[in-house]
């Protein structure tokens, strides 16, 4: 049987038990509340800094919307050369010339018309030949959007395969890209290999 003082204990010890829980128990609510307070406190703050913002933007925020001008009207040439040269430049006679069938919409066109004639007339090597081009940079040299033409330079680094996949040498080579507009889209007018 259970004395009276291992009554007195256990009752002790589970009155403990539930102050601990009712401690926890509050302070988990008024921390809650507390940080709302000071969320609160930081929005009013943000508030009151968002009501000194001046209304016409600084020197450096005119510099910024300039920069980005320009990277846009460079953008679409510049993307345009790296996916043109990467299908443009990689090739294997076992694909047929796809490569260049693939970039046909994106040349202007006269460009297109010589290209199409080339891959009618154009002979397969009797062995295995491919090339792999990948971009390291591109450069537009110059671009007229008035007169509708640029100029870019694409480096390339070329992986070349001959009479096997396994037989292969690197090499890097720049690529010049002349764009002309037609109907206000970018397109390439020629393509030649340094």
């Amino acid at each position: 049987m259970m004395t009276r003082r291992k009554r007195i204990s256990i009752v002790v010890l589970i009155l403990l038990i539930l102050l601990l829980l009712l401690g926890w128990l509050l302070y988990v609510l008024f921390s809650g509340k507390v940080d709302e307070v000071k969320q609160g406190e930081e929005v009013a703050e943000v508030t009151q800094e968002e009501q000194v913002v001046p209304d016409r933007p600084t020197v450096s925020e005119l510099e910024l919307e300039q920069e980005r001008e320009v990277r846009t009207q460079t953008s679409d040439v510049t993307s345009l050369s790296k996916t043109f040269v990467t299908r443009y430049g990689s090739y294997s006679n076992e694909a047929d010339f796809g490569n260049l069938v693939d970039v046909l919409p994106l040349m202007s066109e006269a460009f297109a018309a010589k290209t199409q004639k080339m891959i009618d007339e154009g002979e397969m090597p009797e062995g295995y030949y491919g090339v792999s081009t990948s971009i390291v940079t591109v450069t537009v040299d110059e671009k007229d959007e008035t007169a509708g033409t640029a100029q870019v330079t694409v480096t390339t680094q070329r992986e070349e395969a001959i009479d096997s996949p396994q037989n292969t040498t690197v090499k890097y080579q720049d690529i010049i890209l002349s764009y002309v507009t037609e109907d206000g889209v970018w397109k390439v007018d020629s393509a030649v290999w340094q």
